[in-house]
């Protein structure tokens, strides 16, 4: 006799619930004395725990094919009721997810994509990140630094004689990038580059806070953001995706006689390649102010839920709490 299609639901579904639970505990170090916990209760108390997670495990699960094939006794139907003759009706076919809109300005039938995460580094830690400008002359390597007791960021700061080099991204496939949301601190005096792209975002600030020359959409976000010597997160929209390749970050590939490189730190950056909307920023920027003890960015559980499905690999830092909230 087949075993019924349940009863593996029933079986994958329990196995995967108390892995999560062991995962959960030993988070939250419920298991520090557990078993003696475990003795001291009645009969009656483990009993009572047994059945109810069972009877909750169960009662989760929706399975959509169970007798399906059966006929009923009394109609000659499949059994199932309303929902198998709905799936009865239905045409044999893969499921697809819903469409979704349109792009607008596009082909007929062209449709859109949701904003992606196309890039996530710690620029002292990432083996993809290279100086632009390294071995040549009168340019050093910028030097990576402790910007909490656990993560480095690399340093930007340098002389007019010996400018760091930016970075860049040498060893990467083919990336465009829309949108940047970077962990950062520095100053804002002398055009500081923070991105030099296609489209260039610089903090268009001199040291007493004027501005020297008009600054393109870009700059002026960016420069309405950033706090002079203070970590923080700021974000870089651009008008059209930029090659990834092409950007350099910490200064410029001008090359200027001048030192106008970035002056300060720069810890994390991450790329989108169409511009998020406000719960995956606002997601995005709790993580990165958790990870690197920022101020507070706070975040419900459906924006942090909404970063992750952008494709956010958040590690450690938000741990089970999605599946607690």
């Amino acid at each position: 006799m087949p075993t019924p299609s349940y009863l593996y639901c029933v079986i994958t579904v329990s196995i995967l619930w108390t892995l999560w639970f062991i995962a959960l505990g030993l988070e939250r170090r419920w298991f520090r004395g557990v078993w003696r916990s475990w003795a001291d209760m009645t009969p009656f108390t483990k009993v009572v725990m047994a059945v109810l997670c069972a009877y909750c495990t169960v009662i989760a699960q929706k399975p959509t094919n169970v007798n399906n094939s059966a006929a009923s006794p009394h109609t000659g139907q499949p059994a199932g009721g309303a929902v198998a003759q709905q799936q009865q009706a239905q045409p044999a076919s893969p499921s697809t997810p819903p469409p979704l809109p349109a792009t607008q300005g596009g082909p007929s039938g062209v449709q859109s994509e949701p904003s992606r995460i196309v890039l996530q580094a710690t620029l002292a830690a990432d083996p993809r990140v290279a100086a632009a400008f390294s071995g040549e002359p009168g340019w050093s390597l910028p030097a990576a630094v402790p910007a909490t007791p656990r993560l480095n960021a690399l340093s930007f700061a340098g002389n007019a004689t010996n400018p760091v080099s930016p970075v860049c991204f040498s060893n990467i496939a083919a990336v465009t990038v829309q949108t940047l949301m970077l962990v950062t601190r520095g100053d804002a005096a002398d055009l500081a580059t923070l991105v030099d792209a296609p489209e260039t975002a610089r903090l268009r600030l001199v040291s007493d806070g004027s501005r020297q020359t008009e600054p393109g959409a870009a700059e002026l976000s960016l420069t309405r953001q950033f706090i002079p010597q203070q970590w923080q997160v700021v974000a870089v929209d651009f008008e059209s995706p930029a090659d990834l390749t092409e950007m350099f970050f910490g200064g410029t590939a001008g090359r200027p006689a001048w030192n106008r490189g970035w002056r300060g730190e720069i810890a994390e950056i991450l790329g989108f390649n169409t511009p998020p909307d406000a719960d995956v920023r606002a997601g995005v920027a709790n993580y990165l102010s958790i990870r690197w003890g920022l101020a507070p960015h706070p975040a419900s559980p459906e924006q942090r839920r909404a970063a992750i499905d952008a494709g956010l690999s958040y590690g450690l830092v938000w741990g089970s709490v999605l599946l607690l909230k």
